[in-house]
C-alpha cells in the first residue's frame, strides 16, 4: 500500500489519527509513506502560498517517482472539503488510479455533503468525477454516511472510526480540582471564543476554577464558513484581559508526546463545544483519559460519547455555561463520567480500528 497522507508535525486530529492507523508493525502489508504535512504550524492549513505551492510539488513528485516502482495493490489518501484541496484530490487521483490497483480515500470531517452543496458547479464536477473513481470512501462513523446521501452509492462508503493512542488509558485524573481542559484550533469554529465569553462566569460561581487550552490561534477560518464573524484575539481583550482572569488560563501551542499527556492528566473537565467536527481526536483522547466531556451533538460525536456526558447547543453561551456548571460542581459527577467515557473509549482502542482499517481497505464493494 502507497499512503499520501499527512502524519505532523503539525499535529492536529487528522495527523494523529493516520499516524495510529498506518503503525506498519500491526499492518498486514507492506506500506509505503509519503508524509504531505509541511506547514510551520496548524494556522498554515489551507493557505496558498509560496512555501505550501513549492512543498505540494515536492511531495507530487515523491509520489511520481514511488507509484512506479511500487504498483500497490491500495493507493490511500485524505479527501479534502475546500475548493483548493479538491482540485489537489482530482490530481492526485489521477496519478494513483494509473499505477495502483485500488484507491481508498478517507473523509476526515463532517461537512462533505454541506461544502459539495454550497460550491460552485467547477468544484461540484471535479468532487463529483474524484468521488467517484475512489473504489472506497472511508467516513468515521455510520451517520456520516449521510454526508453523501444522494451523491455517492451506499456500497462504495466504509466506516473506519479514529483510534484512541494506548498511553491515554493509563491517565489518572485529580477530580478534586477544577481544572477544564479545551485542546484543538483557538478559532471560533472550535467553540474557543465561545468559552472565553462564558469564562469569567465561570470563575465567578467557581472561584477555584482554572482553564488550560492546547492548540494553535486560528484568526482567519480557510475550511468553515458559515461560522459566525468574529475576531479571537478581540474576544480574548474584551472577555479575559478587560475581565483581569488571565491569570486564570495556560494556554499550550504545538504539544505532543509526554507534554501532551501530562497536560491531559491535569485536568478534570474537557470541553469542545465546536460549531463542526468529523470525529475529534480531541474528544477521544479525553474520553480515554477518563475525562468528563462537554461538547456538541456535531458530527459523530452522538454516536461516540456515552450517555450522561452533557451536550451544549451549537453556539449558545448559556448552554456551554450550565453544562460546565453541572459537571464543576460535583467530584462525584465528574469521576463516574470519566469512568464510563474511558470504557466507552475501549471500542476505539488503537489495535482494534487499525484491524479495522485493513479490512476496510480491501472490502469489496460489489
Amino acid at each position: 500500500m502507497v499512503a499520501f497522507v499527512p502524519l505532523g508535525p503539525p499535529y492536529a486530529g487528522p495527523e494523529v489519527s493516520n499516524s495510529l492507523l498506518l503503525k506498519a508493525e500491526d499492518l498486514p502489508f507492506n506500506l509505503h509513506v509519503i508524509n504531505t504535512s509541511y506547514q510551520r504550524d496548524n494556522a498554515d492549513k489551507g493557505r496558498l502560498t509560496f512555501r505550501a505551492i513549492r512543498a505540494w510539488g515536492r511531495n507530487l513528485l515523491s509520489l511520481i517517482r514511488l507509484l512506479p516502482s511500487v504498483g500497490p495493490d491500495v493507493f490511500y489518501f485524505n479527501l479534502s472539503a475546500t475548493p483548493l484541496g479538491v482540485l489537489k484530490d482530482w490530481i492526485v487521483l489521477n496519478l494513483a488510479s494509473s499505477f495502483s490497483a485500488r484507491v481508498v480515500a478517507h473523509a476526515r470531517g463532517g461537512h462533505y455533503g454541506r461544502f459539495f452543496k454550497e460550491s460552485n458547479p467547477l468544484v461540484k464536477a471535479l468532487a463529483l468525477w474524484t468521488w467517484h473513481r475512489c473504489h472506497r470512501i472511508l467516513v468515521q462513523s455510520e451517520g456520516l454516511k449521510d454526508q453523501f446521501a444522494g451523491i455517492l452509492p451506499s456500497y462504495k462508503l466504509g466506516v473506519v472510526p479514529n483510534p484512541a493512542a494506548e498511553e491515554f488509558f493509563s491517565l489518572k485524573p485529580d477530580y478534586t480540582k477544577r481544572v477544564v481542559l479545551f485542546v484543538g484550533h483557538r478559532s471560533v469554529a472550535k467553540g474557543w471564543t465561545l468559552l472565553l465569553r462564558v469564562a469569567h462566569r465561570l470563575v465567578e460561581r467557581f472561584p477555584d476554577v482554572k482553564f488550560v487550552a492546547v492548540g494553535n490561534e486560528i484568526e482567519n477560518e480557510n475550511n468553515i464558513v458559515w461560522i459566525p464573524k468574529e475576531s479571537v484575539r478581540d474576544v480574548w481583550h474584551r472577555y479575559v484581559i478587560e475581565r483581569g482572569i488571565e491569570d486564570r488560563f495556560d494556554i499550550h501551542e504545538n504539544v505532543w508526546g509526554e507534554r501532551k499527556l501530562s497536560i491531559f492528566s491535569s485536568a478534570s473537565v474537557f470541553v469542545l463545544p465546536s460549531y463542526s467536527e468529523g470525529f475529534s481526536m480531541a474528544v477521544l483522547e479525553a474520553m480515554a483519559s477518563a475525562l468528563p466531556v462537554v461538547t456538541t451533538p456535531v458530527g459523530a460525536l452522538t454516536e461516540v460519547v456515552p450517555e450522561g456526558n452533557p451536550f451544549v447547543k451549537v453556539g449558545d453561551e448559556d448552554s456551554l455555561l450550565e453544562a460546565l456548571s453541572l459537571v464543576l460542581e460535583s467530584p462525584q459527577l465528574r469521576m463516574r463520567l470519566g469512568q464510563r467515557n474511558r470504557d466507552g473509549a475501549f471500542r476505539f482502542h488503537e489495535a482494534k480500528v487499525r484491524r479495522i482499517f485493513a479490512e476496510e481497505l480491501f472490502k469489496s464493494t460489489a
